[in-house]
């Protein structure tokens, strides 16, 4: 559902944030999992989902707009997420906190559920779920919502 706001950029990027965040919490509910939020924005996950077997994952749920253009030396456009902690000094998550990272690419309503730790400590990921038959590191996590099945 792509959506256009006329706010700050700062208050864009929250925004966008919340809408992302409640389109996986209404997925994950239509998939019958269970889906609780923690208050606050001072901890590593963004929701804890639980499968009917009563397994307890950590989610954190990243979403971008549209895919974009690389940085100059890049011709194909992907979707680019954020996968760090920190402001200033960016790190890696922390894979004994978050389960699974959820990335949402909005104008095309696709979802990558990905294992944290198949990130690498990468501080960014990119998906290219426009690009037919692509072989991109995270393309096998694409709709993955098999992860939470597991008791």
């Amino acid at each position: 559902m792509l959506l256009v706001l006329n706010l700050t950029s700062h208050s864009m990027t929250k925004r966008l944030g919340c809408i992302f965040e409640q389109e996986f919490f209404a997925q994950a509910l239509r998939k019958g999992l269970e889906v609780f939020c923690p208050l606050g924005e001072h901890l590593p996950q963004d929701c804890i989902v639980v499968n009917s077997a009563g397994r307890k994952f950590n989610v954190q749920i990243k979403g971008t707009e549209k895919a974009r253009l690389g940085d100059g030396t890049k011709t194909i456009k992907r979707y680019r997420f954020s996968c760090s902690t920190g402001r200033t000094v960016k790190k890696p998550l922390d894979c004994t906190k978050v389960d699974v990272v959820a990335v949402y690419c909005d104008d095309i309503d696709v979802w990558y559920l990905i294992p944290c730790m198949a990130i690498d400590n990468a501080v960014t990921i990119s998906v290219y779920p426009h690009v037919e038959g692509s072989k991109a590191k995270h393309e096998r996590f694409r709709e993955n919502w098999e992860i939470f099945k597991t008791s």
